[in-house]
């Protein structure tokens, strides 16, 4: 071979050597967007315990990643619980760092709160009124770190509870 040919080969394999090198990261660039509007999450498990002195609510959130996208990290869940339109409780829950949400994966969460006093009274009054099945519904904002910095997407989510 001539030192042209050589030449000439030898560029043609690196641009094929930098194509394949780019191609990974730049589909997984273009599901970054789908990735962020298709995160869900789910409350599978809401749990009241009354006893004479507390109401502990306990529930499980499931963020997940539907999609092909790398590089979502779940910082944490902030949320209020609600019985028609009052605040019972107000929380946050999340890992010590932020944890990656990989490709087709969820993580769970634990969220609690505690009602004591005044805010026991008005929640006996509407599980009273309602009935003994109050119609409770979770809102609040995930906290993603993804390539933009912090996203935090919102929920507004009716649970049904189940008493132990």
């Amino acid at each position: 071979m001539k030192a042209r040919q050589i030449s000439i080969l030898s560029l043609v394999l690196l641009t094929a050597g930098i194509w394949a090198y780019l191609l990974g990261p730049t589909a997984n660039y273009v599901h970054y967007y789908s990735a962020i509007e298709d995160l869900t999450l789910q409350i599978p498990r809401f749990v009241v315990a009354h006893t004479d002195s507390n109401v502990t609510v306990t529930m499980l959130f499931n963020v997940s990643n539907p999609t092909s996208y790398m590089g979502l990290r779940l910082a944490s869940v902030s949320y209020q619980a609600l019985i028609q339109n009052k605040l019972m409780g107000t929380a946050g829950t999340g890992p010590p760092v932020p944890i990656s949400l990989e490709p087709f994966s969820a993580k769970t969460l634990i969220g609690t709160f505690v009602m004591t006093g005044a805010k026991m009274d008005q929640y006996d009054t509407l599980f009273a009124q309602s009935g003994g099945a109050p119609q409770w519904h979770v809102r609040g904002t995930m906290s993603i770190w993804g390539r933009d910095g912090f996203l935090t997407p919102e929920f507004d989510i009716p649970v049904t509870a189940s008493s132990t």
